[in-house]
C-alpha cells in the first residue's frame, strides 16, 4: 500500500522545494509554513461572505414583508382601532419603510380626523429629513395645526422651514405662511409677506395678493 502523503509532510516540502525556481522558493517556504493558517483564512473569509449574503436576504425579506404590511393596514385604516394598529407597526417599521409609514399614519389620521395625530406623524417625517419628502411633511403638519385652530402653531413650522425649503416648495410655503400670520393676528407679518408674493407669482396672479394688501392695510389703521 503506497503512503499519502500529508499536504505539508517534509517529503512533499522537499519535492515541491525541488521543482521550483529558486527565485520562487522562499515564497514556497513561506506558503507551506503557514499553510494551516492560510487555509483558516480562506475558510472563514468565505463563512464571512456567505454570512453576509444570508443577511443580506433576509434584511431584503424583512422589508418586503414590512411594506407588504404597511400596504395593508394603511388601506384599511379608518377607523382610530385601525389607526392604533398602524401606529404599533409605525414604531417598529424598518428604516427603508418608515418614512412611507410615517405618510400613510399622516393621511389615514387625516381621513378620520385625528389632527393631532396627523401633526405628529407629520413632525416625525419631517425630523427623518428625507429630502423627497421633508418640505411636503412640513407644510402637512402646519396643514393639521390649522385644522385644529392653532394658527400660531402652523406659522411657527411654516417659518422654520421658508428659509430651508427647496426652490419647488419656496412659494407655497410662503403663501400658506402669509395667511397662517393673518389668522393668528400677525398682520404686519402677513403684509410683508403678501408684498413678497405680489412680486414672486406671474403678473395673472397679482390681483389676489393685491387685494390682500389693500385689505390688510386698512385693517392695520384702524
Amino acid at each position: 500500500m503506497v503512503e499519502q502523503k500529508e499536504p505539508h509532510s517534509p517529503v512533499l516540502v522537499e519535492s515541491l522545494q525541488h521543482s521550483v525556481s529558486k527565485e520562487a522558493a522562499p515564497l514556497l517556504n513561506f506558503v507551506l509554513k503557514h499553510i494551516k493558517a492560510i487555509a483558516l483564512g480562506l475558510f472563514l473569509l468565505v463563512s464571512a461572505i456567505a454570512g453576509a449574503g444570508i443577511y443580506n436576504y433576509t434584511h431584503e425579506q424583512t422589508i418586503l414583508k414590512a411594506q407588504e404590511t404597511l400596504a395593508t393596514l394603511s388601506a384599511g385604516a379608518s377607523t382610530e382601532a385601525q389607526l392604533e394598529t398602524l401606529k404599533a407597526f409605525v414604531a417598529t417599521a424598518p428604516e427603508q419603510v418608515r418614512p412611507a409609514a410615517l405618510l400613510a399614519l399622516a393621511k389615514s389620521s387625516l381621513r378620520i380626523k385625528d389632527y393631532a395625530s396627523a401633526a405628529e406623524a407629520w413632525g416625525s417625517l419631517q425630523k427623518l429629513n428625507v429630502d423627497s419628502m421633508r418640505d411636503l411633511a412640513g407644510l402637512g403638519r402646519a396643514d393639521a395645526y390649522a385644522r385644529m385652530g392653532e394658527y400660531k402653531k402652523a406659522q411657527d413650522v411654516l417659518a422654520q422651514m421658508l428659509p430651508t425649503a427647496s426652490d419647488a416648495y419656496k412659494l407655497p410655503v410662503k403663501h400658506q405662511l402669509a395667511i397662517m400670520a393673518e389668522k393668528s393676528g400677525d398682520v404686519k407679518t402677513s403684509v410683508t409677506l403678501y408684498k413678497e408674493l405680489e412680486k414672486d407669482v406671474p403678473e395673472a396672479n397679482r390681483s389676489f395678493y393685491a387685494h390682500k394688501i389693500a385689505a390688510l392695510n386698512l385693517k392695520l389703521k384702524k
